[in-house]
């Protein structure tokens, strides 16, 4: 028993790890995320015109691109940006009015029906347990209010993933959870729903340049393995794979991603 706890002990658990690969790419975030300014706007605009609302919750913010435009859209409401990583949330602390708050989504400290619109882009897939996520979301939101989300499906990254194949055992790549379980944990958790999907595809020279863009990001944590060193060898080997697909603009990725928006009506 001895033996078993002390090798468990040297594996991080994977909330820590995501939260430390975050924080270690707080300085460097912003200058990688281009796609996720892009699918921030997208997501945003699903939000009518007229909405009005009280109490906003950006869930995950990041370096706090989302609470700076729903600030903009909604100057008279209170703001909360949440983040795991406290270094992501050091950016938000410049942006007057906002409320920073370090914390897990899957743990929301809040109290019941404290929230009239909660907004997520590309964060939620860092969460293992969707039924307790959206169960959460459920529970802090107001009858009547709306939680806008956008995640990555089960195609994104597939060049990355399919490069690996063959060559280790590891996981390159985390698992995205298909829209059918997206809807499902939804209804289950008592929202009425809509969604859409949409398919971007963006091009790397490398696959060094698309590792380095993760990296920078912090979206380079994987939550099924405990490390993500590789021989050099077998990069070689996985890089020689991905650029078998070479095109002229460079080698193509899908970033498959979907859309939810969530009314809580009772």
């Amino acid at each position: 028993m001895r033996c078993q706890q002390q090798a468990s002990s040297t594996v991080m658990p994977a909330r820590e790890r995501i939260a430390r690969a975050f924080a270690r790419s707080a300085d460097s975030y912003d200058q990688h995320a281009d796609l996720q300014r892009a699918v921030a706007d997208q997501l945003l605009a699903l939000l009518p015109s007229s909405s009005i609302a009280d109490h906003v919750l950006d869930l995950g913010c990041g370096t706090g691109y989302c609470t700076r435009q729903l600030q903009s859209l909604l100057p008279a409401a209170t703001m909360l940006a949440l983040d795991l990583a406290e270094p992501m949330l050091h950016r938000t602390r410049k942006v007057p009015t906002v409320l920073p708050l370090c914390a897990d989504a899957q743990q929301l400290p809040l109290q019941a029906s404290c929230m009239d619109l909660i907004v997520s882009s590309l964060a939620i897939q860092w969460c293992s347990d969707v039924d307790a996520l959206l169960a959460g979301l459920h529970r802090v939101l107001r009858p009547g209010g709306t939680v806008l989300l956008s995640t990555l499906g089960p195609q994104s990254l597939h060049e990355l993933r399919s490069a690996w194949q063959g060559i280790d055992q590891r996981m390159h790549s985390n698992r995205f959870t298909a829209l059918a379980a997206l809807e499902q944990a939804a209804t289950a958790a008592g929202f009425v729903l809509d969604c859409a999907r949409e398919l971007r595809i963006r091009h790397y020279a490398s696959l060094r340049a698309l590792a380095r863009e993760l990296k920078g990001l912090g979206a380079n944590a994987v939550l099924e393995s405990g490390s993500s060193s590789v021989s050099p060898a077998g990069f070689r080997a996985a890089e020689a794979a991905f650029a078998r697909n070479r095109q002229a603009a460079g080698i193509p990725v899908q970033w498959e991603v979907f859309y939810l928006q969530l009314r809580r009506v009772a």
